[in-house]
């Protein structure tokens, strides 16, 4: 992945690569070697017999091969670490076959939430593990999001930090499969990413070709950057964007974290995004297939981090704002009563044009925008 802003700039690089070619020069009698291996392919794949266990199959750059330092699970961030810890060997790529059994950390089946691996390789016994590859596993078919198509942003205050805060991504979503469009600059110009790939549940792992503008050098050096994108709601995601770099010894992925939500081109955050003429499907007791049309007028706010929106035959649509998350994410939740207080729908997917739920029943519910923006 190749995030323009995040990662040292072709400049610096420059100078560096400058500087080592002259000491190289001036020490002829240590040759320049390059890197161990130039294949940053790294496949992490969840073994078909259902066991909560991976198999990781890659290149690495001698014929020492690794075995399994370490596997820590902290939340849905599986880290696993491999180390060579065979001394003088030789600079010959050779592939390597590991499995991972996963049952100690996460238990005897898979979890619910996807596992966000990654895999952290290290050469020597006292070599520090460097990222080598990464990968969303969601092995039990879960629920599936409906990601809204459109602009998307980084929130501003899920990072402040984060540099990238102000690039914009564009989804375009037909079916199961997505679209994506990355806009940025470097230092040097602007530069678009482009990419297409398969929605599988909630996850989609793509490969972006870059179209920099002309005379934009893009971060890394080459063309390509990897992007996974795991959507926890329709209007929500957490993306994973980054580039290979080369070093003395293998490709290293460069990756940067950040959180991603569809907004409202609104100045307001108090749920007057979400007025306007719906359709509410399913949610007629024993009748799945039901829909009936509701107009929400948002005339009552109760608080800065919740809302409530007065439906036109009595009911409401009220909504829980994460106080963690940024001012303007959309909320994770929202129930929809009766007049009289009765649940009508408990919704745990939002976007500005559909919110997905279920049912006292469980039956699933869905709540549609007709007048979409």
């Amino acid at each position: 992945m190749r995030p323009w802003s995040v990662f040292p700039v072709v400049a610096a690089l420059a100078g560096w690569l400058v500087a080592a070619l002259i000491s190289t020069a001036a020490q002829a009698s240590e040759p320049v070697l390059a890197p161990y291996s130039d294949s940053p392919e790294l496949k992490i794949e969840a073994l078909p017999d259902g066991a909560p266990r991976l198999h990781l199959q890659g290149v690495w750059p001698t014929p020492c091969l690794p075995s399994v330092e370490q596997v820590r699970l902290d939340g849905s961030d599986l880290r696993i670490e491999l180390r060579s810890k065979k001394p003088l060997c030789a600079r010959t790529s050779v592939p390597f076959d590991l499995e991972v059994d996963l049952a100690r950390s996460v238990g005897k089946q898979w979890p619910a939430a996807p596992l966000r691996v990654s895999v952290l390789a290290a050469n020597s016994v006292t070599a520090e593990p460097q990222l080598r590859g990464f990968a969303l596993i969601a092995p039990q078919p879960g629920p599936r999001a409906i990601p809204a198509s459109g602009l998307w942003w980084p929130l501003p205050e899920a990072d402040s930090s984060n540099p990238m805060a102000g690039t914009g991504f564009s989804f375009e979503v037909q079916g199961n499969t997505i679209a994506v469009a990355v806009l940025g600059r470097t230092g040097s110009g602007s530069i678009w990413y482009f990419g297409t790939g398969k929605l599988r549940g909630r996850t989609v792992e793509l490969d972006l070709v870059a179209a920099p503008q002309a005379g934009t050098t893009t971060p890394g050096g080459g063309n390509d950057a990897v992007l996974a994108l795991d959507f926890d709601s329709n209007g929500r995601a957490t993306a994973w964007l980054g580039y290979y770099e080369r070093s003395e010894s293998q490709p290293l992925l460069r990756q940067q974290t950040f959180i991603l939500a569809h907004l409202p081109f609104a100045e307001r955050t108090d749920g007057t995004a979400w007025q306007g003429d719906w359709v509410l499907l399913g949610a007629t007791p024993g009748q799945p297939r039901s829909a009936r049309q509701l107009r929400l007028d948002a005339t009552s706010f109760i608080a800065v981090a919740n809302y409530r929106i007065n439906g036109d035959d009595g009911s409401v649509l009220s909504c829980e704002r994460d106080p963690e998350a940024a001012k303007v994410a959309p909320p994770k939740h929202c129930r929809l009563n009766a007049a009289n207080g009765t649940l009508i729908a408990d919704f745990d997917s939002i976007d500005i044009n559909r919110l997905d739920g279920y049912a006292p029943d469980r039956t699933p519910v869905q709540l549609i925008r007709v007048d979409k923006r």
